[in-house]
């Protein structure tokens, strides 16, 4: 029988300045912390265990894009401790870590493989729950069904997929953002650009989700050169906190959606090691351009009040736009701007482009690349051709 409904998938939102103390409430519980010690310090995490109380422990310190011995290292630090609560503080690698251990705790059973089998987690069992205070304004993962690991070995990424992760509770407290220096305010941002325009385009979109991702598109794109080039304190900071809440809501449109193309053809960040949100933004205009003309497209254009006789050229006012809009936020323009040997990413085009046939990203944006044509994205990527609408 066709379902007649929808349903907007999406944990509790704590949000404001000062918000970690939320936290307080699960005083005279047992927490276990997943965190990043360039953000949480051990001053800060002594702060954060008398906020909290109980019995407090700080069991994984993520500061790199994580993989798979990661979850099993964490496995192994949090040993017997039997948390009632999860507490992730830091970016997406936290927050996706905290997923996979919270996961595997709550299911003992649980082969390490099966959880990399897409939409076939169980459900949870109760024992436990985690919390999600993201640090910086890209990901999204606080909001988001979506784990994301690289294998140690092979350096693919895979993903465990499944509501069931799905944070049930963010805490959003711009006051960890106000630190965050300039290029990761930038990458982060893009990335949960991305996110936003690719959900507001995705073929499993609806209308509440098209309107969450454009109004996040808005925010982000009239406050990110703000969060990322203002030197006045008052007015980065302002800035910052709606880019933080913005992204969060970008994280819930594609987790009622999909990423896209941009996020399908990012295999070049962990191969060359480049940052996840830098290889979103300078994908963005390009793939915009091949999607283009699309409807949501042109209604973006015409909030952005750019100017178009037609749809094609509105579209193409949109990719300029987003051409000029890296330059602001200090987004490389292609793949040799960020020093990467030509010969060694042409030759690595075919196993980049090949991912379109498979990737969930690819297949549900609005039109679906044959690998050939992905392949002369990634070329015309790599040389900083200026992407033009046809």
């Amino acid at each position: 029988m066709k379902r007649e409904y929808s349903e907007l998938n999406m944990g509790r939102l704590i949000y404001g300045r000062g918000s970690i103390a939320f936290l307080k409430q699960f005083s005279g519980q047992n927490v276990a912390v997943i965190y990043d010690s360039n953000v949480l310090g051990e001053a800060k995490r002594e702060k954060l265990q008398e906020l909290i109380g109980g019995d407090v422990r700080f069991i994984a310190d993520i500061t790199a894009e994580p993989v798979f011995s990661d979850i099993q290292k964490a496995l192994k630090e949090l040993g017997a401790f039997k948390p009632d609560i999860f507490v992730a503080i830091g970016g997406g690698s936290v927050m996706d870590i905290a997923k996979a251990v919270w996961l595997y705790h709550d299911h003992p059973d649980l082969a390490f493989e099966d959880a990399f089998k897409p939409f076939q987690l169980p459900k949870p069992t109760g024992k436990s729950s985690i919390v999600a205070v993201p640090t910086t304004s890209g990901t999204g993962s606080e909001t988001t069904c979506a784990a994301v690991f690289t294998n140690d070995e092979t350096q693919e990424k895979h993903l465990i997929l499944g509501f069931e992760i799905v944070p049930e509770i963010a805490i959003l407290d711009p006051d960890f953002t106000d630190t965050l220096p300039k290029a990761i305010a930038a990458h982060t941002g893009m990335d949960a650009l991305s996110h936003a325009i690719e959900a507001s385009v995705c073929l499993a979109s609806s209308p509440i989700i098209i309107s969450t991702a454009l109004g996040a598109t808005i925010d982000i794109l009239q406050n990110l050169p703000v969060s990322v080039n203002e030197n006045d304190p008052e007015k980065r900071g302002k800035a910052r906190e709606l880019v933080h809440y913005a992204a969060t809501m970008a994280g819930v449109a594609i987790n009622n959606s999909s990423a896209g193309l941009a996020h399908a053809l990012d295999q070049a960040g962990p191969y060359f090691n480049i940052p996840h949100g830098l290889i979103c933004g300078l994908m963005l205009p390009y793939t915009t351009a091949f999607h283009s003309p699309h409807p949501v497209y042109v209604e973006l254009a015409s909030r952005l009040a750019l100017a178009g006789s037609d749809d094609r050229e509105k579209c193409q006012a949109l990719v300029d736009y987003l051409w000029d809009f890296n330059t602001e936020v200090g987004i490389a323009h292609s793949y040799s701007e960020l020093g990467i040997d030509e010969r060694d990413f042409m030759a690595k085009i075919p196993d980049f482009a090949a991912i379109v046939e498979y990737s969930m990203a690819a297949r549900l944006s609005p039109r679906q690349p044959s690998v050939e044509e992905a392949e002369e994205i990634l070329r015309a990527a790599y040389y900083g051709e200026k992407p033009l609408v046809k």
